[in-house]
């Protein structure tokens, strides 16, 4: 007897356990069922339509009137057209020719400058440069040698145009004193001038 209302009242409790489930589920279910947003509902709008009026079709145009041609009248052929006649001759007068202008006369040639002598440089490149630059060839012949230049030498003393007259032995030392003299200064002037110097080149013993 005691087992049996020992069942009784386990069966109440298992009872009573799944109705406080059931109800919980449904006020969860209640719950989420009023916080999902519901779609608004969009109003629809009215489009008002117009049907166009309907176009009568083109009327057709009326047929062109085509007119007969008419015949032309006949041409007669034409006489051929008579041969030119030539023109009177007439008397053809050239004009004469220009005269032909006398040339200028000639402008005046600038005046040569004139030769100098007696005339010496006031500077001087230093002649140890002239044994320092001694042909290699007449260093070892042992040769000497003399060259005789004529330079051109402007109003300020500048040499402008050197230009050699005599050389012994011939082009042997021609380049050096070329080079040597085109450095020389003369006094200041007040024409271009010309002037020979000469040059002697020996080994020293």
């Amino acid at each position: 007897m005691e087992r049996g209302k020992f069942q009784g009242e386990a069966r109440q409790r298992w009872e009573g356990a799944l109705l406080v489930l059931l109800l919980h589920v449904a006020l969860f279910y209640a719950l989420v069922s009023g916080l999902r947003p519901h779609p608004a509902q969009t109003p629809t709008r009215a489009f008002d339509v117009s049907l166009l009026p309907e176009q009568a079709p083109p009327k057709p145009r009326p047929p062109a009137v085509v007119r007969p041609s008419q015949p032309q009248p006949e041409t007669l052929p034409q006489a051929p057209p008579a041969p030119p006649q030539a023109p009177p001759s007439q008397a053809v007068t050239l004009p004469a020719a220009p005269a032909t202008p006398a040339p200028a006369p000639a402008a005046a040639a600038a005046p040569r400058p004139r030769v100098k002598s007696g005339v010496n440089p006031i500077y001087i490149p230093p002649l140890e440069e002239l044994q320092r630059r001694y042909p290699r060839e007449a260093r070892r012949e042992g040769l000497s040698g003399r060259v005789v230049v004529r330079l051109t030498v402007s109003p300020n003393g500048d040499v402008v145009n050197a230009a050699v007259r005599q050389s012994t032995p011939p082009g042997l030392f021609d380049a050096l004193a070329l080079d040597f003299v085109r450095r020389f200064r003369f006094e200041k002037g007040s024409e271009e001038f010309l002037v020979d110097q000469e040059l002697v080149f020996k080994l020293n013993p």
